[in-house]
């Protein structure tokens, strides 16, 4: 694994607001393994990195490829929300309806 994976699973972790132990405990691993994935002394397995992600709330991309992480942040949302419209133009007109209402009070804190 590469330092720069290494820095960004342990930012990923920091911005999720979990310490090491929170997150340890969430993914099933040890603290100290943990550890060893933020501190670049461990491989970490692909499941690892997936589970991290998710857990994260992060793309898989941004915690392992520099060059993705350096995009413009207009083309990273582009990539992260591009299935999800794929999926939302497969909707019928009512289902739409209905998710931009859902999205709408969401913004507005209401859900």
């Amino acid at each position: 694994m590469s330092s720069f994976a290494a820095k960004m699973i342990k930012e990923a972790r920091i911005n999720a607001n979990l310490s090491q132990e929170e997150a340890a405990k969430a993914l099933g691993i040890t603290d100290r393994t943990l550890r060893s994935f933020e501190n670049n002394q461990h491989p970490v397995s692909v499941d690892d990195l997936l589970n991290m992600a998710k857990l994260y709330k992060t793309d898989v991309r941004e915690l392992i490829l520099e060059n993705y992480v350096e995009e413009k942040e207009e083309q990273i949302l582009c990539n992260r929300y591009g299935s999800f419209l794929k999926l939302f133009d497969q909707l019928s007109d009512r289902d739409k309806e209905d998710v931009v209402w859902v999205i709408k009070q969401r913004i507005n804190g209401t859900i």
